[in-house]
């Protein structure tokens, strides 16, 4: 099934060493890391080749979780000579629907991807809502973490999963009518966001007690669940800054508070955004993706410095040069850049060369 962490990497404790220094030093705004993940074809392939829609969750979870760690152990035994920043890890792969289910409604599968349903016809509709822990998707998404977790967590292998943000599950569970809410009813989009911060607290509890049941004995199975939370502001990408101060931050900051630290997503269409997630308290990581047709944050370094306050910011790029260019410039605050290659091959040549650019500027 699944190797032990060690087989599937070289150098696994140095990796594992690198990262808690990078996100040690961005928890207390300290500058002068950057890090490298390369992205072969195999990081990635696992997600064409499953089919979610092969599935009747109610009896084949077993099948599933067989079907989705085989998948996972190919692709980490395929890259275990790449000596970047990726660390193995488990976890589901069920599209987006679950991020919302778990209250209410059920998910909609396609092969490689689910939305949930927009089960919110007013706004005032999250009080009838279903008790926590009682739906459907509840009790199978806990069946499938639990059976993922129990067949990996002796491997030492983490398990991750992110969540959505309060404002990214309440546009889940409401749908494009929020937009009209935040000027037709703000008290009651308070309230509504205040439940889903609520419920994302418990719902992220609930899986993180699992992992401690069966990985706390282990050197790094619980590594993406202590004392941290990893959200997406999707949909915050959508208002303006002003707005998301208003409205989001403060559901946001009690979810991040709550856990200790906050690893975020948001996307460069909305760079304002940098600002506003990173002047939250105790953001230690915001993975910033590139839009098609909208600003690249590699050419953006020196502004997302001063706007990341010492958070690391995850961003791509498109080819070595673009590091080696901007490489100065990051080190005056926390960065972890993607750089897709062909083959295992050419993410090998291109570790070595990031190697010898970091030995240059020590």
């Amino acid at each position: 099934m699944l190797l032990d962490i060690h087989q599937y990497k070289i150098n696994i404790d140095k990796t594992f060493q690198e990262n808690y220094q990078l996100y040690h030093d961005a928890y207390h705004k300290r500058p002068g890391n950057v890090s490298l993940r390369v992205l072969p074809p195999c990081d990635v392939s696992f997600y064409e080749k499953i089919d979610l829609t092969k599935y009747d969750f109610e009896k084949d979870i077993e099948q599933y979780t067989t079907d989705l760690l085989g998948l996972l152990d190919q692709s980490y035994q395929a890259r275990k000579t790449l000596d970047d920043n990726m660390i193995p890890t488990v976890f589901p792969i069920l599209g987006i629907g679950d991020y919302s289910a778990f209250l209410a409604g059920d998910i909609i599968f396609k092969p490689d991807t689910s939305w949930g349903e927009h089960v919110l016809k007013e706004i005032d509709d999250w009080k009838k809502l279903p008790p926590y822990g009682s739906t459907k998707w509840y009790r199978l998404f806990m069946m499938i973490t639990e059976r993922l977790i129990q067949k990996s967590a002796k491997q030492g292998i983490p398990y991750m999963r992110g969540f959505f943000s309060p404002l990214d599950l309440a546009h889940a569970l409401r749908g494009e009518d929020i937009y009209y809410d935040f000027y037709d009813e703000p008290e009651k989009l308070h309230e509504l966001l205040d439940y889903c911060a609520t419920m994302t607290i418990r719902f992220a509890e609930d899986i993180y007690r699992l992992v401690d049941k069966y990985g706390k004995d282990t050197t790094y199975g619980t590594w993406y669940t202590r004392k941290q939370i990893n959200m997406s502001e999707d949909i915050a990408c959508m208002i303006s800054g002003d707005t998301y101060r208003e409205f989001c931050r403060p559901h946001t900051q009690r979810v991040v508070n709550h856990f200790g630290s906050g690893y975020m997503h948001c996307h460069s269409r909305a760079m304002y955004l940098v600002k506003e997630i990173c002047d939250m308290d105790h953001i230690v990581h915001l993975w910033l993706a590139t839009d098609p047709n909208q600003p690249r944050p590699i050419d953006h370094v020196a502004k997302l410095v001063n706007d990341a306050q010492g958070a690391v910011m995850a961003i791509d790029c498109d080819t070595f040069a673009e590091i080696e260019k901007n490489y100065e410039a990051m080190k005056k605050g926390n960065f972890s850049i993607c750089l897709p290659v062909k083959s295992v091959e050419e993410g090998e040549m291109v570790i070595q060369r990031f190697r010898q650019l970091e030995a240059t500027h020590r």
